[in-house]
């Protein structure tokens, strides 16, 4: 919607939210007034084309209209997504917008042969699509008696530093149980940054919350668990109690039920828990602990993957990191004039087994050499995945195209087409370039000496990270829109070349290759000089193709064999720290979300202290110090001075509670959440501390934390053994090992003692 001559009253501010209500498109703007306005664009008619059979197509149309639900609008010209040349497309404009993604599904029911394009994109995307705008993106707008009249965006979702809007924010936390039908509403705690409120008096505790909420009107209210908790265990307390709850800035679309039955998924080999989503409408709900972006980017993360994929932030935090990038293709797509299909109809192309055996493999990795190395190298390919896609023109629509026959794929022999530059590849490129800038002005900031600003560039570029990483995983992805196996394995092809080329040339330039994994390799030379490194990263850029970068040099690192097989390394089981004193560490137990807290922190707190340790001299000089502390900690736990919180094992559950029938401590835990009546399901998180491991009561084992009570006391002897286990990677290079089987009685120091024969690597491996 572009500005007139005629509009009056031009505000200027940022978009906070925008969504379908009825036959409208609801917007919500932060003016810079300090107003919050509302309007609605009743003028949005997004277009959906359909294609087939004359007679079916015909009485398709003449159903739509004749139901109120669109508009025909004539035969038009898109592109087609494959081919690129035009196809010749009925066009229909949507009129009751709010309703229509249902409507598709029933029209889409009585009429199988017909294809729809165009149809099932979010509406809220196609809104800012069509108006070149999307949310926290800083406009003028006009609104008169509600309505909006006209809409500028003044603002570039590509800008690498922008100013966001002035957000008041709330963080709402409940305590109780949701059980069933009987929720018990406990206490209410609302936050800001100057001010906190707690209400527990349950007479009242519902008025005053709804009026502090109603004074602060924050435009973000901020939960952990909000989605699974508690916002249902609030909502459902209301309506018990009748009261007139209002969370909302104005009436949703529909009435608003109370859910906790959420969707479970296998994904990647494990089952996962979406619960259900509770956005508000005027202002955001964000679940912290139901958002991946927030949880690896912080806020700033979220604000940048809506800024660039023009998804609402409700929408794109609660949802995998895929839908941005999907978005992001989906406006070039757009913007380009390409039919957009309904149902991905491209099938994978015939192979016979050994065809299928030299192309469906992934990355290359060198097993580590396992065991204590001191002045490592790491270098890594900046973006290697997305940075191939775009350099060598990956994408589904440019392999094996119908005009080239180059074979440019190494290894299996794909062609890439020459004509034409792909559309996912151009849709990276922007988002690189972003990411690269954003490092740089993390480290100008860093230069300056200012950490804020250095934090939220980081965050920015982690989000773009994530983004950059995933675009590799939905080319392969079945149900991608813009998704291709084969452009999937091309991509590990070259994968593959480039990283031994690297390697060739490490060698070539008498470096030892200690490690090499997809798109980072370790290297170690006697006696080398760092200016060594920008010559050889320069060959290796000109070799390949892409650009490769100094992750860093470590002091020491520590490659970790297999816990099972000793003999075996484990190609992400490593800790080290570079020369600065930080650290980096993979596969080792605080990387473990499912272990106690207190654990976690520990192994991190004394892997902190290891890092100050110049060298293997050094290194197992501190150990006598670790031994001690970790004593101690042995000892907090007999004295039970460690809290409750810090020893709750955290998991997420492999099937539904009722359908556990053995009697380990994570199924006994399943089995007392359904006595207890807490609806829980498959994926979601199951928190217990272990009472009394040995305790002939299977009930006594385990207690779920949500049933804690000031009687719990948690088994000091399991816990110990938990600590060793995580205390034992960290003795390793000094082949000292904690006995996990025995535990001693309190106050006696935990043994060690010399690890046996096939442990005792540390002095044949790493002099090298």
């Amino acid at each position: 919607m572009n500005p007139s001559a005629d509009c009056e009253g031009w505000q200027t501010g940022w978009l906070l939210d925008l969504f379908a209500k009825g036959p409208a498109m609801v917007l919500w703007f932060v003016a810079d007034d300090g107003t919050r306005v509302r309007a609605e664009d009743r003028a949005f008619s997004p277009a959906v084309f359909l294609e087939g059979s004359g007679a079916e197509l015909s009485a398709c149309a003449r159903a739509v209209e004749q139901a109120g639900d669109a508009v025909a609008e004539g035969w038009t010209e898109r592109r087609d997504f494959w081919t690129g040349t035009p196809r010749r497309l009925f066009a229909l404009r949507v009129r009751r917008v709010q309703e229509w993604p249902r409507r598709l599904a029933e029209y889409a029911r009585r009429f199988p042969r017909l294809a729809w394009s165009n149809a099932d994109l979010p509406l809220e995307q196609v809104y800012c699509y069509e108006h070149d705008t999307f949310p926290l993106a800083r406009c003028r707008f006009a609104v008169r008696d509600g309505e909006l009249l006209g809409l500028a965006t003044d603002d570039d979702c590509w800008a690498p530093d922008y100013e966001p809007p002035p957000l008041r924010t709330a963080h709402l936390e409940a305590r109780g149980l949701l059980l069933g039908p009987r929720p018990r509403l406990e206490a209410l705690t609302l936050r800001t940054d100057e001010q906190t409120w707690t209400w527990d008096e349950p007479a009242c505790l519902l008025d005053a919350f709804q009026a502090t909420l109603d004074r602060l009107d924050p435009d973000v209210l901020l939960t952990r668990g909000g989605d699974a908790f508690d916002l249902p265990l609030l909502l459902a307390t209301a309506q018990r109690a009748r009261f007139p709850l209002r969370l909302d800035r104005e009436p949703p679309p529909r009435e608003r039920v109370v859910r906790t039955d959420g969707r479970s998924f296998f994904s990647y080999g494990r089952i996962l828990y979406q619960p259900p989503e509770y956005p508000l409408h005027g202002r955001w709900h964000l679940d912290l602990e139901n958002s991946f972006m927030a949880g690896q980017a912080g806020l700033e993360g979220v604000f940048e993957v809506t800024r660039l994929s023009r998804i609402p932030p409700q929408r794109i935090a609660r949802r995998s990191i895929g839908t941005g990038i999907t978005s992001v293709q989906l406006d070039l797509a757009w913007r380009e004039g390409f039919a957009i299909p309904w149902k991905k109809t491209h099938p994978e192309a015939w192979k016979s087994a050994r065809q299928l055996l030299r192309c469906d493999r992934g990355g290359l990795v060198y097993a580590p050499d396992t065991g204590f190395h001191e002045n490592v190298v790491e270098l890594d390919f900046v973006s290697m995945y997305p940075s191939i896609m775009a350099q060598f023109n990956v994408s589904p629509e440019t392999v094996n195209c119908a005009c080239c026959t180059n074979g440019a794929v190494p290894e299996i022999g794909y062609t890439l087409c020459e004509r034409r530059a792909g559309l996912v590849s151009r849709a990276l490129e922007p988002i690189i370039a972003k990411r690269v800038r954003y490092k740089e002005l993390r480290g100008a900031a860093r230069a300056a000496g200012d950490a804020e600003a250095a934090a939220r560039f980081d965050n920015r570029q982690s989000a773009l990270k994530w983004m950059l990483v995933c675009c590799f995983g939905y080319l392969g992805y079945r149900n991608a829109r813009f998704g291709r196996i084969e452009a999937h394995e091309a991509v590990s092809a070259f994968s593959r070349e480039l990283l031994l080329r690297a390697r060739e040339l490490c060698e070539a330039d008498g470096w030892r290759v200690l490690h090499a994994n997809v798109d980072s390799v370790w290297i170690a030379k006697p006696g080398f000089a760092r200016e060594e490194l920008e010559p050889l990263c320069r060959r290796i850029d000109a070799a390949t193709g892409l650009t490769i970068a100094l992750e860093g040099i470590y002091r020491w690192i520590a490659f970790l064999p297999s816990r099972q097989f000793a003999d075996r390394p484990v190609p992400t089981r490593y800790f080290g720290a570079f020369e600065d004193g930080s650290i980096k560490f993979r596969g080792i137990e605080c990387r473990r979300r499912d272990l106690p807290r207190f654990v976690r922190a520990t192994q991190r707190r004394l892997l902190d202290r290891l890092a100050a340790a110049p060298d293997r001299a050094a290194y197992r000089a501190m150990i006598p110090d670790i031994l001690a502390d970790i004593a101690d900690c042995e000892a907090r736990l007999w004295r039970h001075e460690v809290p409750l919180d810090d020893l709750a094992m955290h998991g997420a559950m492999s099937r539904e509670p009722d359908e556990y029938r053995g009697n380990s401590p994570q199924a006994l835990a399943a089995r007392q959440s359904v006595a207890a009546g807490l609806n829980l399901h498959a994926g979601q998180s199951l928190d217990y501390v272990i009472a009394d491991a040995r305790n002939a009561d299977r009930d006594r084992r385990v207690r779920l934390v949500a049933l804690a009570d000031a009687d719990t006391a948690c088994d000091p002897a399991a816990y110990v053994r938990l600590l060793r286990r995580a205390m034992n990677t960290l003795l390793w290079p000094a082949n000292v090992v904690l006995d996990e089987a025995h535990i001693p009685p309190p106050g006696t120091a935990p043994p060690h003692r010399k690890a046996p024969a096939r442990h005792r690597q540390l002095d044949m491996l790493g002099h090298g």
